[in-house]
């Protein structure tokens, strides 16, 4: 049976703390202000679903009592998972609900998450690629503002 893949947005899906201790500026901003560098990586991935019109979905370690999720004001979706739930799980359970039904990357540095959403039907991405990512949309948004 054909899935409507194609017509429906696409999600990227982000390993939150994976992305800050992968990345130097972040893993070192961290250091100093853990809600800096959290702050830091909803800017990027923010301006990353403006460039490109993706959904973003940032899932972090949480400690509370149930999953909270904020949706930022610009449409980012943020998760925080409960106490004894990771976001790993969280992002495979989201992985094993919606890559069979609409177009989904999921982007850490933890290869069993990638390869269990992997076999789900989702696109794995690196943390390393999802940088070169952000880098090439950053880039090409400023071209796109120098030749107006």
């Amino acid at each position: 049976m054909a899935t409507a893949k194609g017509k429906l947005p696409s999600y990227l899906i982000v390993d939150a703390h994976s992305m800050i201790f992968a990345w130097d500026d972040l893993r070192e901003l961290h250091n100093s202000s853990t809600i800096a560098a959290r702050n830091e990586l909803i800017r990027r991935m923010t301006s990353y679903q403006d460039s490109t019109a993706e959904h973003v979905v940032l899932v972090f370690d949480g400690k509370g009592e149930t999953t909270r999720t904020n949706n930022e004001a610009d449409g980012i979706q943020v998760f925080y998972s409960p106490s004894g739930i990771t976001a790993d799980q969280i992002i495979e359970r989201l992985a094993g609900k919606y890559a069979n039904h609409r177009c989904l990357t999921v982007a850490s540095r933890d290869r069993d998450v990638l390869d269990t959403c992997s076999a789900f039907g989702a696109n794995a991405i690196s943390a390393r690629t999802l940088y070169e990512l952000l880098e090439r949309a950053k880039t090409e948004l400023s071209r796109r503002i120098n030749t107006r």
